[in-house]
């Protein structure tokens, strides 16, 4: 690529998240498939790095990477990049960990922060639902692993930026995708991009039985992406989301269930036919402008609604929710004559209201009512400076304060309304880069993060407010390189450590309950290594793609007492030593590909005590995918296979799963069998 279209992308790419085209992306798509680390471009610390140069733990997830396998979730794609693990329960049941930190958490994922465009995925007590994404809205994610973040907030693990779909030209397609365990999805989107105006639609709806009892899961996603260009250095962007669900829930098994026959439900949860439904609507308006006097100003607002009624064996949970808020920060950019200094700062204002009550099953009476309001404020500052060709900084800060306020409407057993005000935090952030030569970079980072407690986690037994309980806090220090050999193979390395304090243990009073405690620290040190290569020619058929990334870790308690119970030294369950993927590509020709991929995940305990661990497994999948035109007209056909050898693993784990009434502690989440899809695309341009 020359460097005149390097740096129209690059250009292009400078309004976060809407400003880029889709000619751009496309650019970058073809370029990851070719394999030039260094025309890679990073936006997610507003200014735009290419690959190459970045002074952080990052990774970029393509369009091809979303599109692979049956692509109902997001599972599959971000299972691909090396430090991640996204457990699968089911279709509405996830967690995703990010170098093992948030693994304990019992059904959810927390202790990220996560954002589809300027729209937050995190909640106000940190719990992001990820589920509800739609692969073929997303442009690409970007990642930015462990608390390496100054600009985003509370996320000990890291940062997920999804990055909404523009259109590149005016067009309208259907996908049909139908798979084994009665499961059917179709897709309709639409897209225009003409004079000053670019909108991206779509529509989808999934409906599955599932591999097991209980399973049957019904969604529908709409979405909206209009950027409207003012000028050249004006433009507004409107983002709509809106999800409707409604998932049975098989929950989790016990083991010699799980060996035996994993198409069960959970028998509690099968007699009562659990499940949740939810309707969520969600908002995101951005305004970005670029002056004359090199200053780029983005301002945006946001917001969401949530309702939920979920019959669960124990109770009736029925919850709504709403938040409102704004970003917006302002950035120099000053160029010297060997040197260019890059100045971001911003604030970001967080208001939910949260409602939530149980009812119970036998006779529908009130057994809780509770509001919540949660507030946080983000105020960052971040410097960047290129002080030569060779030498990259950044180096930022932020500060937090988030508060709870709590009302109890339930007075029957007295009123534990209560607030808690957490400190305010301060996270500091330093990254360089050095370039070596044209075909090799080094990089370190130092950081800090955290994450608040949930507000449940806040609580005592009695349901008073425990003023003692404080933020996990945490330091990540990363070494590492990148490289190019030849123009044909890509490999990339790195060691971290990452030192967690004040560690939130959520020690369960019932099966349904929860106490949050400060039991102790964490100590998650790491080494990732990624490789690409074009093993043929680029652009030259037939092509022959490798990638490959591997981890291996040791996630442990350093100092953890809970109850006298003394685990340090323990490694923290639900996360495995080993994990490894391995994925070829074949082009035979410039309209056939076939994609063979492999994911190892080796054992995990279960619990904090080590007692028992999961079985490591390894699952394959193969796909193949024929595309064609008519004119305006084109067609695909895409029909794969997944979990080849029909491998019995556990996709999930309920981690410290209690045992209740004598039965056996229910911990596994069994996997999906061999299974087939089949999927159909005619779209007209």
């Amino acid at each position: 690529m020359n460097k005149i279209k390097l740096l129209s992308i690059l250009f292009s790419m400078l309004f976060f998240p809407g400003w880029s085209q889709e000619d751009a992306q496309a650019e970058q798509d073809t370029t990851l498939l070719s394999g030039d680390i260094d025309e890679v471009t990073i936006t997610a610390f507003r200014s735009p790095y290419n690959l190459f140069n970045t002074p952080a733990p990052i990774n970029a997830i393509t369009p091809l990477q979303l599109e692979l396998g049956t692509a109902f979730t997001t599972v599959e794609a971000l299972n691909q990049a090396p430090g991640i693990l996204m457990h699968s329960g089911t279709l509405n049941t996830n967690r995703l960990t990010i170098r093992g930190i948030g693994s304990r958490t019992p059904y959810a994922t927390n202790k990220i922060k996560a954002y589809f465009g300027e729209i937050p995925l995190t909640s106000g007590d940190g719990e992001t639902t990820l589920e509800d994404l739609e692969n073929t809205a997303i442009k690409r994610v970007e990642i930015i692993k462990g608390p390496s973040s100054s600009l985003f907030g509370a996320g000990l693990a890291g940062v997920i930026l999804f990055h909404p779909k523009t259109s590149v030209k005016s067009f309208v397609q259907n996908q049909t995708t139908v798979g084994s365990f009665g499961t059917i999805k179709n897709t309709l989107s639409a897209g225009v991009d003409e004079n000053k105006l670019n909108i991206f639609t779509l529509g989808s709806i999934l409906k599955s039985d599932g591999f097991r009892e209980n399973n049957e899961t019904k969604r529908s996603n709409i979405l909206l992406n209009s950027v409207y260009s003012f000028s050249d250095k004006t433009n507004l962007q409107v983002l709509l989301k809106g999800t409707k669900m409604k998932a049975y829930i098989p929950s989790s098994l016990d083991y010699p269930t799980f060996i035996s026959t994993p198409e069960k439900a959970a028998e509690n949860w099968q007699r009562i036919k659990g499940n949740e439904e939810y309707t969520n609507g969600q908002f995101g308006i951005s305004l970005n402008i670029l002056t004359n006097g090199n200053h780029k100003i983005s301002a945006a607002t946001f917001g969401s609604f949530r309702d939920l009624d979920e019959l669960r064996p124990f109770n009736r949970l029925k919850e709504n929710s709403n938040y409102i808020g704004w970003r917006a920060y302002i950035q120099k950019t000053i160029n010297g004559s060997k040197n260019r200094f890059i100045l971001t700062s911003g604030i970001e204002f967080f208001r939910e209201k949260y409602n939530w009550s149980t009812y119970s099953n036998n006779d529908a009476s009130l057994l809780s009512d509770n509001e919540e309001r949660r507030q946080y404020e983000n105020l960052f500052v971040q410097l960047e400076s290129s002080f030569s060709e060779r030498y990259f900084i950044s180096a930022g800060v932020n500060g937090n304060l988030t508060r709870f306020y709590y009302t109890d409407k339930f007075l029957e057993n007295g009123d534990h309304s209560g607030d808690q005000i957490y400190e305010p935090t301060i996270s500091p952030r330093l990254g360089i880069t050095i370039i070596a030569n044209s075909n090799l970079s080094f990089f370190g980072n130092i950081s800090h993060g955290f994450s608040t407690p949930s507000f449940e986690e806040t609580l005592l037994p009695e349901g008073e407010i425990n003023p003692d309980i404080k933020p996990e806090t945490g330091w990540s220090a990363e070494i590492g390189f990148r490289s190019e050999i030849l123009e044909q193979v890509q490999f990339s390395a790195s060691y971290y450590q990452i030192y967690v304090k004040n560690l939130l243990v959520a020690r369960r009073t019932g099966e349904d309950a929860y106490v949050g405690v400060n039991a102790g620290k964490s100590a998650h040190p790491g080494f990732e290594a990624e490789v690409k290569w074009n093993v043929t020619k680029p652009a030259k058929y037939p092509a022959l793609i490798l990638t490959g990334n591997a981890t291996i870790a040791n996630y442990h308690f350093d100092e953890f007492v809970d109850l006298d119970v003394d685990y340090s030294g323990n490694n923290l369950p639900g996360t495995t030593k080993t994990t490894w993927f391995a994925m070829a590509g074949l082009n035979p020709a410039n309209n056939i590909r076939f994609n063979l991929w492999y994911r190892f995940t080796g054992k995990m305990p279960v619990n904090d005590s080590n007692s028992e661990y999961s079985d490591p497994f390894g699952i394959t999948n193969f796909e193949g995918i024929y595309n064609t035109r008519i004119k305006r007209i084109k067609f695909q056909f895409k029909a794969g296979i997944q979990n080849i050898f029909d491998i019995h693993y556990a996709s999930m784990l309920a981690v410290n799963a209690p045992a209740f009434g004598g039965n056996l502690p229910r911990y596994y989440y069994p996997g999906n069998p061999r299974n087939y899809f089949v999927s159909v695309l005619i779209g007209f341009e």
